[in-house]
């Protein structure tokens, strides 16, 4: 069995070969990916970096909130963080009674010292090696509270999940971003399109996963694209299963939303 892919408006059925007949189908293209970009983040937008028809790369930032607050943040966390005074201080207090207590316990061996005295030590030692540990949890603290308010900051920013073309701005300048209204523009991928079938389901046996087929268009051009997936259900009152083909379109040829036809012979 022979496929070849067409897009028509409607189903032609030839039986000029006894053994084989050919049907070609309707179909259209839309693009690999389509979203509305959005943000988890409320506030305003500051600066907003595309238009309609820009094409971005993965991970370009796409518009910044405002952010005066978390750059606040960052600089305080990051002041902590690099502080070391505290621990410096603490670990010497430390170190300092480490060696009163051995001291202590010399002039013990000597008799120019007592029991109590060693007893003190040793408890001031301890309250030290506590404190000193205390510290370096703290600076740990400060290090984490760093690294969240970095993300904090970062989620300010909107960025590009893929790289793609932005089709609508929802959102300008100086707007403001709800929960209500999250959505800042729409983004599209277009590098690879899709071509949409409605295949009868006695046809569908025949296809297999990235099986090549052959994608023609109304002006006469044709592209070679793979089986991208298949339906699982067969619509009951047409009959068909969708058939999603995968295009390459890194050139730029086509476009979203063209009519195609499939020719299948069986």
């Amino acid at each position: 069995m022979s496929i070849r892919i067409a897009c028509t408006l409607f189903v032609i059925i030839s039986f000029a070969n006894l053994n084989h007949a050919m049907a070609q189908i309707n179909g259209f293209t839309q693009p690999y990916r389509e979203i509305d970009l959005a943000s988890d983040e409320t506030g305003s937008i500051s600066t907003l970096n595309v238009n309609a028809g820009t094409e971005v790369k993965v991970g370009q930032i796409i518009a910044r909130l405002d952010d005066g607050v978390q750059k606040l943040q960052v600089e305080q966390a990051s002041h902590l963080s690099h502080s070391t005074s505290a621990l410096e201080s603490a670990k010497k207090t430390y170190e300092k009674r480490q060696l009163i207590t051995e001291r202590i316990r010399e002039l013990i061996s000597t008799g120019h010292a007592t029991d109590s005295e060693l007893i003190r030590a040793e408890l001031e030692e301890s309250i030290a090696q506590a404190n000193y540990m205390a510290a370096q949890e703290n600076t740990i603290g400060h290090e984490i509270n760093l690294r969240k308010a970095e993300l904090m900051l970062e989620r300010r920013l909107i960025r590009a999940p893929f790289a793609g073309v932005v089709s609508k701005v929802h959102r300008r300048q100086g707007e403001f971003l709800s929960p209500l209204k999250p959505e800042l523009v729409r983004l599209v991928q277009v590098d690879q399109l899709l071509a949409i079938f409605n295949i009868p389901s006695h046809q569908v046996k025949s296809l297999h996963q990235d099986q090549p087929l052959i994608v023609a268009f109304h002006d006469g051009t044709e592209t070679q694209g793979t089986l991208h997936a298949v339906g699982v259900q067969t619509d009951a009152e047409s009959g068909t299963v969708e058939v999603k083909i995968l295009l390459d379109n890194q050139a730029g040829d086509m476009r979203s939303g063209e009519q195609c036809y499939l020719d299948i012979t069986f």
